[in-house]
């Protein structure tokens, strides 16, 4: 399962049971189907009476003026009784009376609402009711509600309604309650250049990671490269909370996703970023972007490390195995960045340079050939004498 859907899944269920998301975590054995069926269940059981009273009970409303029945529903009914009959009631009946109800009441019904039951509702509610409600929902700071009613609105509307939330971390905080986060990646291509950097910001302000990588998650290769071109933008606290938060939920490849479209000046940029990771961090980097296929854009920041942080990185190659050193030494070839291959088998621990013969021994002759003719030109070729005899 995808870590951050699995943070996704645990957040709305922890918000449905009112208990802290620490408490659910003997869950993360569930399949993601399984985990979202069972949110589902919960929140079917919770909000949700399936007598079939409710259904006679909203029969008998047919025969009562619209506006009788909002009055009956706000005085009588309550809520949780009214968001059940909702169900029963005929489509255009139920938006005739909730344009009957004040936006305080209607906005408590929506809190009882399982949207999968009332998408049809959800999806004939007229754009004025829609936009008074989520100026409400925001005022309240219900985003578990709206983020479970965007999954069942069509995507001109939830652009129209996220123009109704100015600020970015309810933003942000309705993504992570939304189960359809492709459908929420899209809004980016309406935000400026300047509320997209401002998400970036507020994600790392407001400990809001796994809403925004998860949404990256789903970011289209138009995206990736507008984001590569903002991240200049983007000041050095954030990226280096994007980074480890990435690394520890397994989610470096939509960080790789945009970094591969960054400029030479960004490659250099990024390179100062990832100096102030620690050595295990600087490890896990070049794992994942091997995983991902990413290994040329990892090995292009890396180019422009200091020679400490790539002693570093090549202290930790124990945790390589052959044939990851090996990718990594033809990559850099491939991609022209023999001095960074150089700096780094020249600065390999001792320990690791009869496995470093080892692998050479085994590359195209071409490649040692040109790493050959680089030795000369390397402040490190007394390091580099194992290379030099093969």
């Amino acid at each position: 399962m995808n870590d951050l859907d699995l943070m996704t899944e645990i957040e709305k269920l922890a918000h449905v049971l009112r208990v802290a998301p620490d408490r659910l975590q003997y869950l993360r054995s569930l399949t993601l189907d399984d985990f979202r069926s069972l949110n589902q269940s919960i929140s079917d059981r919770l909000l949700t009476d399936s007598s079939d009273v409710w259904a006679k009970l909203a029969g008998v409303a047919k025969f009562m003026p619209n506006f009788i029945n909002a009055q009956v529903a706000k005085s009588l009914l309550g809520p949780n009784i009214t968001a059940n009959l909702t169900y029963h009631v005929d489509v255009k009946q139920a938006v005739s009376i909730a344009k009957s109800l004040n936006i305080e009441f209607l906005a408590q019904v929506a809190e009882n609402l399982v949207p999968a039951r009332a998408q049809h509702i959800i999806q004939a509610f007229p754009m004025d009711v829609l936009v008074s409600l989520t100026r409400i929902l925001t005022r309240e700071k219900k985003y578990f509600t709206m983020g479970a009613f965007v999954d069942y609105m069509d995507h001109d509307k939830i652009i129209a309604l996220s123009r109704e939330i100015p600020d970015t971390e309810s933003l942000l905080r309705v993504g992570l309650y939304t189960q359809n986060k492709a459908h929420v990646a899209k809004l980016a291509d309406s935000f400026s250049d300047e509320k997209v950097v401002e998400m970036i910001e507020t994600a790392q302000r407001k400990d809001l990671w796994p809403s925004l990588i998860g949404l990256l998650a789903h970011f289209t290769e138009s995206q990736h490269q507008r984001l590569a071109g903002l991240v200049g933008r983007v000041s050095v606290d954030a990226l280096l909370g994007m980074v480890p938060f990435a690394i520890e939920h397994g989610a470096l490849v939509h960080i790789f996703a945009f970094l591969k479209h960054l400029s030479s000046d960004m490659y250099a940029h990024m390179a100062t970023i990832c100096a102030k990771l620690d050595s295990e961090a600087l490890s896990k980097l070049i794992h994942a972007a091997d995983e991902s296929s990413q290994l040329p854009t990892a090995l292009k920041i890396a180019d422009y490390l200091a020679e400490r942080d790539v002693e570093r990185l090549a202290a930790m190659s124990h945790r390589y195995d052959d044939e990851l050193l090996k990718r990594v030494i033809l990559t850099a070839h491939a991609e022209n960045l023999i001095p960074f291959g150089l700096r780094l088998l020249a600065l390999l621990p001792d320990a690791e340079i009869p496995r470093a013969e080892r692998i050479a021994a085994t590359l195209d002759r071409k490649v040692i050939a040109d790493a050959q003719a680089q030795i000369g030109q390397s402040l490190l070729k007394e390091r580099l004498g194992w290379l030099k005899r093969l």
